[in-house]
């Protein structure tokens, strides 16, 4: 990782604002090195894995460059599939939050084309999508490349083997001649150095080796989970997970806090570890977790560098990290000093992808973790409480206590199982959770094939293909309430089969 800042490599200062604004503190190997290049608006070939954070290597200076007060496109990004399209898209809209009127376009096969083309028309600096949908727009002439300032080939092997390097071409050859070009792969096939020696000449190249496993000593394991219950999957994690010390890894500083905080009310030894704090904090913080003051630490990916502390024996990424190379380096905090890890990895439908790239960058499958069942967790829970409970046998002062409820249960004529019970109804009342005495919830469930939340709602990137936002349903039929007086349906005609897709464009 380099000790370079994102202000020291000269982004433009609404970029690097939106930079600071998402929590990114120091670029990655391969951003320290795009980057500069790109500024320079020289041609660069990039060798490197997915998820080595090349989407902000090349995304941060190419929008560093452009003039955000014109609306034609002026960056187009060919990426091999709807999903990682999306992706990317989404992130060049993270990274010029800052900038006003500004607009990025994801367009793809499966979808219908007249959003795409009405989007196309109302403007867009920055045009993300896959080879063929983006081929079909320059044939149909929906997009114009005249004033085109840079295209990026994002995952070029990917496009190649799926087919596509022959659509890649065609666009290339009908961008401007001075049209600066980055081209990114995880191999170099002999047709993909073909396409680099023709439109990428003289280009600055960039090779990223990433680390290709996480220790065999610790055990790698997945949770689906909806990101509104993520702090839920978490807190049934630390219950039923017999850990020393744990780290629970998140994206940014605020969230390391908020965390934290959320942790320490449900009874747990925590704190947040990340960079604003001072570095006597940070070795305090450290300090603690050895010395078992603290059991848990939540830190992000830059604070907890370097961190080695032999009694971590859970690694938690409770959020997805940005990159693989982020991800072995949070794996890597556990399974140290010959001892067992384990490191859970929680994943919401949306970034369920993510999977794939992960496990081959640590040549490592994931394991489904399970959590227990309702029933389970609540007899689990049930022993604790007797174990805690027959803790006491040996207390000096038992018989005190014995006694006392003794002499309770016979001056009110009641039986000292009355009482026992009536004490623990008052422990539970001044600590609401001390008893098991209700089953827990049961946490949803994923399938396999579920797809993401965001996807069925539709209206933004990643929406059902088709669907147009702000569109209201009507109880019939497809048009909602017609005009006054009359039935559901177009101009009060009754709702009948659906039309062709192509009067529905026209509506």
């Amino acid at each position: 990782m380099s000790e370079l800042s994102f202000a020291e490599l000269g982004l433009d200062p609404a970029v690097l604002e939106a930079v600071s604004a998402v929590g990114y503190e120091t670029p990655t190997p391969i951003q320290a090195q795009t980057i500069p290049a790109l500024l320079a608006g020289k041609h660069l070939l990039g060798v490197a894995q997915t998820g080595t954070g090349k989407t902000a290597a090349f995304a941060l200076p190419l929008l560093s460059r452009i003039d955000a007060s014109v609306t034609d496109p002026q960056i187009l990004v060919l990426a091999p599939t709807r999903e990682l399209a999306i992706q990317v898209a989404e992130a060049f809209t993270t990274y010029a939050s800052k900038f006003r009127n500004f607009h990025v376009l994801p367009i793809y096969g499966g979808q219908d084309f007249f959003p795409q083309i009405k989007g196309l028309r109302r403007g867009a600096q920055v045009i993300v999508g896959t080879p063929g949908r983006m081929l079909d727009h320059l044939r149909k002439g929906t997009l114009k490349l005249d004033g085109l300032k840079a295209l990026v080939l994002d995952e070029a092997d990917e496009m190649l083997r799926m087919g596509f390097i022959d659509d890649v071409e065609a666009i290339l050859a009908k961008t401007p001649q001075n049209c600066q070009r980055a081209l990114f792969s995880a191999t170099m096939p002999p047709q993909i150095k073909k396409v680099a020696n023709t439109y990428l000449r003289d280009a600055v190249e960039v090779r990223i080796e990433s680390e290709t496993r996480t220790v065999e000593r610790i055990s790698q394991f997945v949770l689906p989970v909806y990101a509104e219950r993520k702090l839920d999957a978490l807190t049934r994690i630390l219950e039923v997970e017999p850990f020393d010390g744990a780290i629970i890894f998140v994206r940014t500083k605020a969230e390391t806090t908020l965390l934290a905080e959320k942790l320490s009310a449900r009874g747990h030894a925590v704190a947040p570890l990340n960079g604003d704090l001072n570095q006597r904090q940070r070795e305090q913080t450290v300090e603690d977790l050895k010395s078992g003051k603290k059991d848990i630490i939540v830190a992000t990916d830059v604070a907890a560098r370097g961190l080695d502390v032999p009694r971590i024996t859970h690694v938690i990424n409770y959020d997805v990290p940005y990159d693989t190379e982020a991800y072995i380096h949070r794996t890597g905090r556990t399974g140290r000093a010959g001892r067992e890890g384990k490191a859970i990895l929680l994943v919401t439908p949306r970034e369920r992808s993510w999977l794939r790239t992960l496990e081959r960058a640590t040549n490592s499958p994931m394991q489904a973790y399970q959590l227990p069942s309702p029933v389970e967790l609540k007899k689990m829970r049930e022993e604790q409480f007797e174990t805690q409970l027959l803790g006491f046998a040996e207390d000096g002062k038992l018989a005190k206590a014995m006694a006392l409820l003794d002499e309770i249960a016979e001056r009110n004529e009641m039986d000292t199982a009355m009482v026992a019970g009536a004490l623990a109804c008052w422990l539970e009342a001044s600590q609401p959770g001390s008893l098991p005495l209700e089953q827990p919830e049961a946490l949803p469930e994923i399938s396999a094939n579920a797809p993401p939340r965001r996807e069925r709602q539709g209206g933004r990137p990643g929406g059902k293909p088709g669907y147009k936002p702000g569109f209201k349903k009507g109880p019939k039929g497809r048009g909602g309430p017609g005009p006054k007086g009359k039935p559901p349906g177009k101009g009060g005609k009754p709702a009948g089969k659906r039309p062709p897709r192509q009067a529905d464009a026209k509506r």
